[in-house]
């Protein structure tokens, strides 16, 4: 069913009246869609006895309005600010979809009924994340609403390490002609060109960025982050508005968080300045420290969607998933974050992930890569590795390649001896991957405040496609991209400015298409060395052929190709799935996956 958006039009900029979101409408989907306070005592003795599970709905019930042809964005709470972003990627019939409708209340009262703890609520997914004992299991999964009951993955962090600014040796400060006085942060910044971007004026005003973490202590009082401007946040664990340590929680809870939000938009003169300090933020509290330092994957995407409906342009997130899955899961379409990634991307977010701090090599014997986290394997992000801020890959930065073949990460960032905040009013050098997927998100960030109008995967192409190649000397970056450094160091002051024409290929190049999964259009390119004749043509994974995409004569350089809503060449929608685009051209052949979604 095709699902109408009633009483918004698009506007051009992000909102009316200069307001970066409608905090009615943050309210609305705080006290309307999320669940009640439920974390307390009793539930984490529970947790040493049960299991935590996903609970998959069949359908979604009776949704109001649905027969009519037409669901209030309002009602959803879908903030206009969301709308917007998602008219750049998506059509203007189809902005609201079958993934914004609630979970149907009387399916949640049902499994409650059995004695399950419920934990959190996923629209994407249709499913619930609740704690069950062996008996309540088989009871859930017997009733004639619910799909499927499977276990939520488990997240084993690999902390990053800090020391304090009095026990460390400082970055060297390297001259800059800036009005703006960085402190020890100069040198991180000037390794991925932001300190040139500051000088032209642009600082990462009009974009909104989502920071999911453990928690963002002293938020209003460290003179680095008291200044920065924050439109929403919320505790996912606590189920409040504070995202700072709570009572009974472990005291490392929010350092991590504190630390990773300086990074992108800390501002204290002589001190530290974050990469995107002009930005706005959404902040949500998901990892939970004081359970044995283990993080369910569900609240993350719980709070992944409520940034989504906010608004946010960027999401930064230093955490990943792994101990439930084992490498061959890493395939981009397995992990329920790495789910939850693709489907952000559809809706207009770029998600920044980190790569993990898991090492270079699985078996440093062999030199097999592949060691990286849920869900940086995910396509249509940016996974980020970390380097020093000469350029060296870290030794614990996760590598890839993904299961299915894919190049991880995108790019590298500095990820060592990073200037960030760590204590009350203090702050200290980071080591992790942590540290590079803000900085990172901070240069998407500056690249949007320039160029609002791109999609994410525009901005995405602008990361990889300006990132410095970097020569270790090493038979690792011999050719790029590759599985150490991707695509290479990021590089703000090349992001930012539109790239001149690109380089004539030596030979047919068939581009990833984007976005993926799409339910509208998907976009392909071809890079062309000459005008030759090519046919490019959609096939399902049985080698059906199912549309024709273009047959005749190349344009030399760059070719765009669309497949619209995923027709056939009879005019008739394919069903959703997985399918292969193959490009033919002189002399070689070329394919890639696309995933259609109705």
């Amino acid at each position: 069913m095709r699902l109408m958006v009633r009483m918004w039009q698009r506007n051009p900029l992000p909102f009316p009246s200069g307001s970066l979101v409608n905090t009615t409408v943050a309210s609305v989907l705080i006290t309307s869609f999320l669940l009640p306070a439920f974390l307390v005592s009793s539930a984490f003795a529970q947790t040493m006895v049960a299991q935590r599970y996903w609970i998959t709905f069949s359908d979604r019930g009776e949704v109001p309005g649905r027969g009519t042809g037409s669901v209030d964005a309002y009602a959803l709470g879908i903030s206009d600010r969301a709308l917007w972003r998602r008219a750049k990627v998506l059509p203007a019939d189809r902005l609201i979809d079958e993934l914004d409708l609630p979970v149907a209340p009387s399916y949640i009262d049902g499994v409650r009924r059995t004695g399950a703890v419920i934990r959190a609520t996923s629209r994407w997914f249709n499913a619930v994340s609740a704690e069950l004992s062996a008996t309540q299991r088989a009871t859930v999964q017997s009733l004639p609403f619910v799909a499927s009951v499977s276990p939520v993955a488990v997240f084993r962090k690999n902390r990053p390490e800090v020391s304090l600014e009095r026990h460390s040796t400082p970055l060297l400060k390297r001259q800059s002609t800036s009005a703006l006085d960085y402190g020890s942060s100069l040198a991180q910044l000037n390794s991925i060109g932001v300190v040139e971007v500051h000088n032209r004026g642009i600082n990462g005003s009009g974009v909104i960025v989502g920071m999911i973490d453990d928690g963002f202590n002293n938020l209003r009082s460290h003179p680095a982050l008291k200044n920065i401007k924050v439109i929403a946040e919320y505790d996912f664990i606590q189920r409040d508005s504070s995202t700072s340590v709570a009572p009974g929680e472990y005291p490392g809870q929010g350092g991590h968080g504190a630390a990773t939000l300086s990074a992108v938009g800390g501002f204290e003169s002589g001190k530290l300045i974050g990469a995107a300090y002009g930005a706005s933020f959404i902040l949500a509290k998901s990892e939970i420290d004081s359970v044995e330092i283990r993080l369910e994957e569900d609240l993350y995407v719980e709070a992944l969607e409520w940034m989504e409906q906010l608004g946010a342009d960027v999401v930064s997130s230093s955490l990943g998933y792994i101990d439930w899955y084992t490498n061959s899961d890493l395939d981009g379409q397995t992990a329920t974050t790495t789910k939850a990634a693709r489907i952000a991307a559809r809706k207009g977010i770029l998600l920044v992930t980190a790569m993990g701090n898991e090492g270079n090599y699985r078996d440093p014997r062999t030199q097999s890569t592949g060691t990286m986290i849920a869900p940086a394997d995910a396509d249509s992000i940016v996974s980020v590795g970390a380097m020093s801020v000469d350029g060296m890959l870290a030794s614990f930065s996760s590598t890839g390649p993904t299961a299915d073949g894919r190049v991880k990460p995108e790019v590298v960032a500095p990820g060592v001896n990073v200037y960030a905040v760590a204590g009350a009013s203090s702050y200290g050098y980071w080591n992790g991957t942590s540290l590079s997927t803000p900085l990172t998100a901070g240069v998407a960030a500056l690249v949007l405040s320039a160029n609002p109008d791109l999609t994410p995967m525009e901005v995405r192409a602008r990361l990889t496609g300006t990132a410095r190649q970097f020569k270790d000397g090493s038979p690792r970056t011999e050719s790029y991209p590759n599985n150490f450094y991707g695509w290479g160091i990021v590089d703000a002051a090349r992001a930012v400015v539109k790239p001149g024409p690109p380089e004539i290929p030596n030979q047919f190049v068939l581009r990833n298409s984007f976005p993926n999964p799409f339910n509208g259009t998907a976009t392909i390119i071809v890079d062309a060395p000459s005008a030759q004749q090519i046919e490019l043509a959609i096939f399902t994974v049985l080698g059906q052929k199912v549309r024709t995409l273009f047959k005749g004569y190349s344009a030399v350089g760059e070719n765009r190709f669309f497949w619209r809503d995923g027709l056939d060449d009879a005019g008739v929608r394919v069903t959703s799935g997985v399918y292969i685009c193959r490009l033919t051209a002189p002399n070689s052949i070329a394919s890639t996956k696309l995933v259609f979604i109705k």
